[in-house]
């Protein structure tokens, strides 16, 4: 029998937080300043921002809001045999040191100072390594309808009652929903 990759998310699916939140604050708490500099950072693309910050801000891994209903889906798919990867458009470093923390993937996709993976450019790659409807997608936000419509199964995590409406003509499972 074939095996589908699991694809994970990380912003609200993996973790109940967003990696550019947290490290936007984190460098404006130590030197509020580069404020200044966000506008020329974003003016060179979303990845480069987030590669400054990764610069100048440590995530600590262990004190993440890991979101247990997604990791008990991972183990459930990793004790079945999938392979299981952490695709997301938070950077490298911090997509590399989350997975070497909770050590279920068995790959990491992400994105760097010139690519930022998310949306099209995340279904894109992921139909290029997997092929169209061989993978099944993790994720929570209305930017990855282009990777669940490129999914054999779209995965719901932390989604609202529009997420889902917005799904129905897919083939999805519903893992847990937004509480508003």
């Amino acid at each position: 029998m074939t095996r589908t990759a699991l694809i994970v998310d990380l912003d609200h699916t993996l973790i109940d937080t967003d990696l550019l939140y947290e490290s936007s604050i984190g460098v404006l708490k130590k030197q509020p300043w580069l404020i200044l500099l966000y506008p020329f950072w974003f003016f060179k693309g979303k990845g480069y921002l987030k590669s400054q910050l990764v610069k100048r801000f440590e995530i600590d891994v262990t004190k993440l809001p890991y979101i247990q209903a997604t990791i008990d889906y991972i183990n459930e798919r990793k004790k079945s045999g999938d392979t299981i990867i952490l695709a997301t458009a938070s950077h490298k470093d911090y997509a590399f040191a989350i997975a070497k923390h909770i050590k279920l993937f068995d790959d990491v996709m992400a994105s760097n100072a010139d690519f930022n993976l998310s949306s099209h450019n995340k279904a894109d790659k992921l139909v290029e390594r997997f092929g169209k409807n061989n993978f099944d997608y993790m994720g929570d936000h209305m930017r990855d309808m282009p990777v669940w419509e490129a999914s054999n199964l779209a995965i719901l995590v932390n989604v609202t009652d529009k997420i889902i409406n917005n799904t129905l003509h897919l083939k999805t499972l519903v893992i847990s929903k937004k509480h508003l």
